[in-house]
């Protein structure tokens, strides 16, 4: 796997105290939205995305991101439902 400098999305803004500009909120939220799309276009489906699962390539605002962990992910055909429950619990 790729070395990703920037470490996890929730770090990233812990660091700046959960502060982050309008635009680079906007930037991510394009970027995630993106990715999105592609994987789903192939029929997978994540399962478990969540910022803990999204690397910044490096720490600056303009930063690339990267999902991750697609061990929960799943191929979901054209005419196919998922029913189950799936993703990090929270209590």
């Amino acid at each position: 796997m790729e070395y990703c400098a920037g470490g996890d999305l929730f770090s990233f803004i812990e660091e700046r105290e959960f502060k982050i500009s309008e635009s680079f909120a906007a930037s991510i939220l394009h970027k995630l939205s993106t990715a999105i799309f592609y994987l789903n276009s192939y029929g997978i489906v994540h399962r478990d995305l969540k910022p803990e699962n999204i690397l910044m390539v490096d720490k600056s605002d303009k930063s690339d991101i990267k999902i991750v962990d697609f061990g929960l992910s799943k191929i979901i055909g054209p005419n196919e439902l998922c029913t189950e429950s799936y993703g990090t619990l929270v209590i």
